[in-house]
C-alpha cells in the first residue's frame, strides 16, 4: 500500500462534537500549565517560611502566646511585609512588642521545670556565661515554635500558674520586667567573672531584669536581645537629664546592674527567650533563687519567663519636604 493511500485514513473526517471536545480538553490544559507556573513564581518570590500565610491557611503557632492579645500594636510585620511597598513619600517605622509568658511552678519536691530546659538552645552564648550563669542558680536560651507544644505540656502537667502579658519599651529604652519587690532588707550574692563571690544587702527596691534590643530586618527579621539583672531603688525625687538632644525630667534611681551575668543572643523569627532557675543550685541566698523563687500562702514557687519580640510596622506619615 502506497503512502498516498494511508493518507485518507489518518484525515478521515471525525464528528464535529468529538473535536470540539479535545479541543476543550487543551484548552484547559494550557490554562492549568499557566496557572502552575504562576503558582511556581509565587513561591519563589514569597519563601517557603509564608506559604501558608501566603496561601490563606491558618492553623500554625507563630509564638507560644496564643492567648495574647496584640491588636492595640496595630497590624503585625509578618502582614505588613506582604502589603504594597509603601509611597515614596512615607516613612514606615519598625518598633517591637514583647510577648511575655511567666510561669510559676510550685516547688514541691519535684522541679518540673528542669524538662523544659530539653527543649531549649542554651547554646545560643558562650560556654563561659552558660557555666558562670548556672554557679548563680540562672539559666538562658532560646526556643522555636515548634518546641512549645512539648513546653506547655510540661507547663500544664506541672499545674503551674500562667499569666500572660504584652509590653512595649520606651522607645531608646530597655524592655524592664519586674520580678518582685524587696519590702525588708535583702542580701543577695552573686560569682563574677574572677569566680570570687561577692555579696551585697538591699534596704529595698525592685527586682528586674532589662532587655536590650536591636530588630534587623534586613537579615530576615532577626533579633538582638542583651539580658541583665539589676535592683532599682526610686529615690522619690525628680532630676533632670538630657537624652536625644532634649531635656526632660525623669525619676531618679539606685541602680546596681549585676554586669558580669548580662547575656547576648540572636533570636530568629518567632523564637523566644526562656530565662529560668537552674536546677542545680540549692543556695538561697545566690541571685537565682533571690529573683526567680517566691513564697505564697506557705508554699514555695520558682518562676520561669518565655520572651517573644513581635516586630511590627506603625502605619506611614509624610515625609518632610526637602
Amino acid at each position: 500500500m502506497t503512502r498516498d493511500a494511508v493518507r485518507p485514513v489518518l484525515t478521515a473526517d471525525i464528528p464535529v462534537p468529538y473535536t470540539d471536545a479535545v479541543v476543550h480538553v487543551m484548552r484547559c490544559r494550557i490554562v492549568c500549565g499557566r496557572l502552575a507556573a504562576l503558582l511556581a513564581g509565587g513561591l519563589l518570590l514569597v519563601g517557603c517560611s509564608s506559604l501558608s500565610s501566603w496561601l490563606g491557611m491558618g492553623g500554625t503557632q507563630r509564638s507560644p502566646h496564643e492567648a495574647v492579645n496584640t491588636s492595640a500594636a496595630g497590624e503585625s510585620s509578618s502582614f505588613m511585609l506582604r502589603k504594597r511597598p509603601a509611597p515614596a513619600d512615607e516613612i514606615r517605622v519598625v518598633d517591637l512588642l514583647f510577648d511575655v509568658v511567666r510561669v510559676d511552678f510550685p516547688i514541691d519536691g519535684v522541679r518540673h521545670s528542669r524538662k523544659i530546659w530539653n527543649h531549649v538552645d542554651e547554646l545560643r552564648v558562650d560556654s563561659e556565661l552558660i557555666s558562670r550563669l548556672a554557679r548563680n542558680g540562672l539559666r538562658v536560651g532560646a526556643a522555636s515554635p515548634y518546641d512549645w507544644p512539648a513546653i506547655r505540656a510540661i507547663i500544664e502537667a506541672a499545674g503551674a500558674e500562667v499569666r500572660r502579658d504584652t509590653l512595649a519599651a520606651q522607645r531608646g529604652l530597655p524592655l524592664t520586667i519586674k520580678l518582685s519587690g524587696i519590702d525588708k532588707p535583702e542580701s543577695i550574692f552573686s560569682y563574677g567573672r574572677d569566680g570570687r563571690l561577692v555579696g551585697k544587702t538591699f534596704p529595698a527596691g525592685d527586682k528586674l531584669f532589662n532587655l536590650d534590643y536591636a530588630y534587623h530586618p534586613e537579615l530576615g527579621g532577626c533579633t538582638d536581645l542583651g539580658l541583665s539583672f539589676e535592683i532599682r531603688h526610686d529615690q522619690g525625687v525628680m532630676t533632670w537629664e538630657k537624652r536625644d538632644g532634649i531635656i526632660r525630667q525623669a525619676p531618679a534611681y539606685d541602680q546596681h546592674v549585676f554586669s558580669d551575668l548580662s547575656a547576648l543572643l540572636t533570636l530568629s523569627t518567632d523564637e523566644f527567650l526562656v530565662v529560668g532557675l537552674d536546677g542545680q543550685s540549692g543556695n538561697e541566698y545566690l541571685i537565682g533563687s533571690r529573683f526567680l523563687t517566691f513564697e505564697l500562702s506557705g508554699k514555695r514557687y520558682e518562676t520561669l519567663f518565655c520572651v517573644t519580640p513581635q516586630p511590627y510596622q506603625t502605619r506611614g506619615v509624610k515625609r518632610r519636604p526637602p
